[in-house]
């Protein structure tokens, strides 16, 4: 598949890593996939040097690993990675769904009620793509109000992870109506500012939406 080609708005750089960012986390680009930096320099209609800016980020956040040879290899997703994810998920994430309870206002619940309205007609429509990136857009959001850029940042790189392993053939355990469901009754209890109720739920919605690798 050949990546979009990019044009200058935003440095090169930055641009070549968002695109080739995508194309891994979506699949395109597959596990143990070796890519080389002029053959995506030709694929973005762009010089090496942006590339190997790019490249360097993606390594740094674990998306590709770079041999001696200097070939770029998309990252493997195993078993432990996927464990680990949810280990950390289960202390960073219920607890930062426990701080934006605290605080949580009308525009935070109203925007988080429209992402599983949107979530929901995509399944209805059969989007999975679309799914999948809302389903991962309603914790990020949270992880976003909770006012930490750290936690924010832990919860995005997971979602990245989370993401790929379920379009690369992962599945969740339970149901996708049960996902909405807990989506929606994580909100009424932020609205309602319990916060160690939504600690326990999120801490159950977790558990049940431990992707299932399957590549």
């Amino acid at each position: 598949m050949p990546l979009t080609q990019i044009g200058n708005k935003k440095s090169l750089s930055e641009r070549a890593y968002e695109s080739i960012k995508d194309a891994i986390v979506t699949g395109e680009f597959q596990p143990g996939q070796i890519l080389t930096e002029e053959q995506l320099a030709g694929e973005l209609a762009i010089s090496r040097t942006p590339v190997r800016t790019a490249v360097k980020q993606l390594e740094y956040e674990g998306l590709v690993e770079v041999n001696p040879s200097r070939n770029i290899i998309v990252a493997k997703i195993t078993e432990k990675d996927i464990q680990d994810a949810v280990e950390a998920r289960r202390l960073v994430e219920v607890e930062v769904a426990g701080m934006v309870a605290k605080t949580a206002d009308e525009d935070q619940c109203r925007e988080l009620r429209e992402i599983v309205r949107l979530q929901e007609k995509s399944f209805q429509e059969q989007k999975t793509a679309e799914l999948i990136e809302y389903e991962c857009l309603f914790h990020t959001r949270i992880g976003q109000f909770c006012g930490n850029i750290w936690f924010e940042k832990l919860i995005t790189s997971i979602s990245l992870l989370q993401k790929r392993v379920l379009i690369l053939g992962g599945k969740l355990e339970n149901n996708w109506e049960q996902a909405f469901q807990e989506h929606r009754n994580i909100i009424d209890l932020m609205e309602s500012h319990q916060e160690d109720q939504v600690r326990k739920l999120m801490s159950v919605h977790i558990q049940h939406g431990q992707p299932v690798l399957k590549i």
